[in-house]
């Protein structure tokens, strides 16, 4: 690579098509690949490839053009040309490095410069050959990579970064973790196949997830979490005792608080069985309003009298009593206040069974939507990350699409953003980033755009806006998910 002044680049014929999800070996978001094409500049250093930088026009991303429709380049962004697994890093980066570079997820190169010196280049190169990171460099008049601008981490990386600086900071002796797992899973069973995997790992090698586990995840944190569990739960449920999910958490995971998404689902898939099956969970009151009635013996609870809801048990109605349910579909509101101004609207009550979600949906709350089998499933979230993932998460556990109403890129774009912890707007653009390659269709245009910044648009604000056409919009929702 050649490294000078920049002057202003030649327009280029476009070589190659357009890019469709993946160029090369580099995986990238539907947001990432629109208008990038392969672009034909030399100096580009063995192993990469550039491709050209997008231009927002006209609301899309689109390949920098000049009038006459020739590529315009003076800069491009190098990426890996060779497969390369979701995150093996260079064996000579030290895990102080790792940190540094995984902490922040885009670097000028004069702050790489001040890190590395002049190992700076071969690092950065290190980096983009194993998937790490992406460099943008300018392109001079003769179309000729002539030097770094910054990097960015990698799709991949960055949606694994907060789990991957857990590992690194709380760097632990790999034998010791491995033959304590080796020995959890001693004599059960039903875990031979994964203590088998376990004890084929090389000694003295990182903490990775080996291949073949059913587990089917790629973050060691989920993994020892399901593994830790299953060796705890598996011998209890062949005796037939019951474990409640927060019980389980203590004696295996230090904590009666350490379940999350990641690792439910690792555990699910290891035992094969469902999470609200596998354990016990207390029932939890769901808050309703609209045309539902419950009746055990002579005690009744009408949801559409109520005012303004009315807080039902969600495990015991679906169990025991009488339920009479007779709404058009159902629709779950994220957040308390809106869900009461909902609860206020008689055009929406009388024909919707309005439910409090309270963020992402409880088990017991899916289970009794599986139960129910509504014709048409509506929800209404905040604009931010969480809000798309929260619909993503309900869509996949029910198996059916949930249509989301007030939730586009016009009402997030007209704001007011919510204002958030510094940290939080790099784990915001890693989820959003997630949500726009595999979340909800028809919500990936919003997580695209909140990828580029991770702002948070709450529902709260957007009342007057949304509340007066919540009925037109609850009445486009089609049947049958």
């Amino acid at each position: 690579m050649c490294v000078r002044s920049k002057t202003r680049a030649r327009s280029v014929r476009s070589v190659g098509g357009y890019v469709t999800g993946t160029t090369g070996a580099v995986n990238l978001l539907f947001s990432e690949a629109e208008g990038r094409v392969p672009v034909p500049v030399t100096g580009v250093p063995e192993g990469t490839q550039a491709l050209s930088v997008p231009v927002r026009r006209d609301g899309a991303n689109r390949a920098p053009r000049n009038r006459r429709r020739l590529l315009d380049i003076t800069e491009a962004d190098l990426v890996a040309v060779a497969a390369q697994p979701a995150y093996r890093p260079p064996q000579h980066l030290g895990v102080r490095d790792l940190i540094w570079v995984l902490t922040v997820g885009r670097r000028s190169w004069a702050t790489v410069v001040a890190r590395f010196g002049a190992q700076s280049m071969d690092v950065a190169l290190a980096l983009v050959r194993c998937g790490g990171v992406v460099l943008r460099c300018d392109v001079d008049d003769d179309l000729e990579i002539v030097g770094p601008q910054r990097w960015y981490l990698s799709h991949s990386w960055a949606l694994q970064a907060e789990e991957l600086l857990q590992d690194l900071r709380g760097q632990r002796d790999p034998d010791e973790v491995r033959g304590e797992l080796l020995a959890l899973m001693e004599g059960v069973g039903e875990l031979g196949r994964e203590r088998e995997l376990l004890i084929r790992c090389q000694t003295g090698s990182p903490l990775r997830v080996p291949a073949g586990t059913a587990t089917a995840t790629e973050a060691w944190s989920a993994y020892e979490a399901a593994l830790r569990a299953a060796s705890y739960w598996w011998p209890r449920h062949r005796a037939g005792q019951r474990m409640t999910a927060k019980a389980l958490a203590g004696m295996a995971l230090g904590g009666s608080k350490m379940w999350r998404p990641a690792r439910q689902a690792a555990f699910e898939n290891l035992v094969a069985i469902s999470f609200d099956r596998a354990l016990d969970e207390a029932d939890v009151d769901i808050r309703v309003r609209g045309p539902l009635s419950w009746r055990i013996g002579p005690v009744a609870a009408d949801a559409s009298v109520a005012n303004p809801w009315v807080a039902l048990p969600a495990g015991a109605l679906r169990l025991v009593g009488e339920v009479e349910y007779g709404a058009h579909g159902v629709f779950l509101v994220e957040n308390s206040d809106t869900f009461e101004r909902v609860c206020a609207m008689a055009d929406i009550t009388s024909q919707w069974l309005c439910i409090w979600g309270h963020g992402y949906v409880a088990n017991q709350l899916v289970s009794l939507l599986q139960w129910l089998r509504p014709a048409r499933l509506a929800i209404w979230g905040d604009l931010d990350a969480d809000g798309i993932a929260i619909v993503d998460d309900l869509s996949r556990r029910l198996g059916r699409s949930v249509h989301a109403v007030g939730m586009d890129v016009e009402l997030w774009r007209a704001g007011p953003y919510r204002q958030q912890k510094p940290g939080m707007y790099s784990k915001a653009r890693a989820l959003a980033a997630r949500m726009a390659a595999e979340g909800p269709v028809d919500l990936r245009a919003l997580a695209a755009v909140i990828a580029e910044s991770g702002e948070s648009v709450e529902q709260e604000p957007l009342h007057e806006k949304v509340l007066p056409d919540l009925d037109a919009l609850l009445g486009r929702v089609p049947a049958d998910g």
